[in-house]
């Protein structure tokens, strides 16, 4: 019996690199609003926890329905209404609703249900904290100490907010770009950035702190920092996944000199630092 040997031509077993593309863009408005809102609350906290002097506002209150609201304090806690805002896009990006209730109902195996809870419990607790600094009910008593367990939670749940989306890429092993450790630190930090930025354009805009108050010229001493510590991030980000594999190699190349190189120059390094 004679066998035949069949000769199959080598091909080139290293396939084309094709950026992912299942998250689309609409993921970009959530990670823009969650880490705004998340970095400004921290930092609206912190002003209000080492009791800087606030300058009265030209409206103080707008008055609705015989209802007084006051404003004198939405400029440094109006983080959990972006965060609220933008967390929506999350659950629009999973596409298919069973496909995010599922990943809800595993928070053992998840890191959709743990941001899950991680967002739901910041944005109650932080809105709370809002509607407390807004509406001017005596039963809401907003002098009381009772109030600082809230605004602890909060705090710890906004930074929790912050790390998230980070420690969410990184849990995507099969993404060599986004599986380190200084993405979620990346993030953070961003999101502080950020946040101060806002907190220093709406107060300066509606005058609640002065140019040269206090609390303002260490706000632009920390925002300056922040960055400066934010553009080292990003280098040792990149470098590193540079050298982690060919396929880290090739998604810092297509953003740093490749087809999203416009994106990346213009849209991070030149408007976002």
């Amino acid at each position: 019996m004679r066998m035949e040997t069949e000769f199959v031509l080598p091909t080139n077993l290293r396939k084309p690199f094709k950026p992912q593309q299942e998250w689309k863009a609409i993921i970009a408005i959530y990670l823009y609003l969650a880490g705004m809102g998340a970095g400004s609350f921290i930092i609206g906290t912190l002003i209000q926890w080492t009791g800087a002097a606030f300058n009265p506002l030209s409206t103080p209150f707008i008055e609705l329905l015989g209802i007084r609201f006051d404003l004198t304090r939405i400029p440094i806690l109006w983080g959990p209404v972006m965060v609220a805002i933008g967390a929506p896009f999350l659950i629009l990006d999973l596409g298919i609703k069973w496909r995010f209730m599922y990943a809800c109902l595993n928070p053992r195996t998840s890191w959709v249900a743990r941001g899950f809870i991680i967002l739901s419990v910041f944005i109650v607790f932080g809105l709370a904290l809002f509607a407390k600094s807004l509406l001017p009910f005596k039963w809401f008593h907003p002098q009381s100490t009772l109030w600082l367990t809230p605004e602890v939670i909060a705090f710890v749940f906004a930074f929790a907010t912050a790390l998230y989306t980070g420690i969410l890429l990184k849990a995507t092993k099969s993404v060599p770009l986004w599986n380190t450790h200084l993405l979620p630190l990346l993030f953070l930090v961003s999101a502080l950035s950020t946040g101060s930025m806002s907190i220093i354009l709406s107060t300066l805009g509606t005058g609640l702190l002065s140019y040269n108050s206090g609390a303002m010229k260490a706000l632009m001493i920390g925002e300056q920092i922040l960055v400066v510590i934010e553009g080292i991030l990003l280098y040792f980000f990149l470098i590193q996944r540079y050298k982690a594999s060919e396929q880290g190699k090739d998604s810092v190349r297509l953003l740093v000199t490749g087809k999203l190189r416009y994106i990346f120059w213009q849209g991070i390094i030149v408007l976002g630092f």
